[in-house]
């Protein structure tokens, strides 16, 4: 049986328990409503890990690929030289996804390549698969400067097949 002054202590340990209860629910809504809003907007008008997507469809000219956005956004990516190139205007990472896909599979000869090159260095490298006329997907995540570029090149004289052969491109602010 509780003595006496253990019961006059229960009045005082429920004020006590109830107290620190309601600082830590008063604690808890204001970081998630008060004090935490997520990262700051930055100059480029994207929030820090935000990404955008840009996509690209292939077409063929004189056996050139050309590229031209469906969403294009000339502030982060334009297409110069007719669509050759592609002009990075943002520092930052970039997600590189290709694919390309030929018209007819060549059965015969030597391996072939589709190649991704910045500046004269090969960036990314696939090749065609005898099977399915197609590189598949390749992709790589590649920090870019603004003023690089960017040039897709197939082994000379292969057809592509314009509806299957895409580049994506996912921009990411550096912080």
């Amino acid at each position: 049986m509780p003595q006496s002054t253990q019961h006059s202590l229960i009045p005082f340990l429920l004020l006590w328990i109830a107290l620190l209860s309601i600082v830590q629910v008063v604690v808890i809504v204001v970081f998630f409503t008060v004090g935490h809003h997520g990262p700051s907007p930055s100059e480029h008008g994207l929030l820090l890990g935000k990404g955008k997507m840009l996509t690209f469809k292939a077409t063929e000219v004189n056996r050139e690929m050309k590229w031209s956005a469906k969403s294009p956004d000339e502030g982060l990516v334009s297409e110069e030289e007719g669509g050759k190139v592609l002009k990075i205007r943002r520092d930052g990472y970039f997600f590189l996804n290709l694919q390309v896909t030929l018209s007819s599979c060549p059965k015969v000869g030597s391996q072939h390549t589709v190649l991704m090159k910045r500046a004269d260095k090969v960036i990314m490298q696939g090749w065609i698969n005898k099977e399915t006329c197609s590189t598949g997907l390749v992709g790589k995540v590649e920090e870019l400067y603004a003023g690089s570029s960017l040039e897709v090149t197939t082994t000379a004289g292969l057809s592509i097949n314009e509806s299957l052969t895409h580049l994506d491109i996912i921009y990411m602010v550096r912080p």
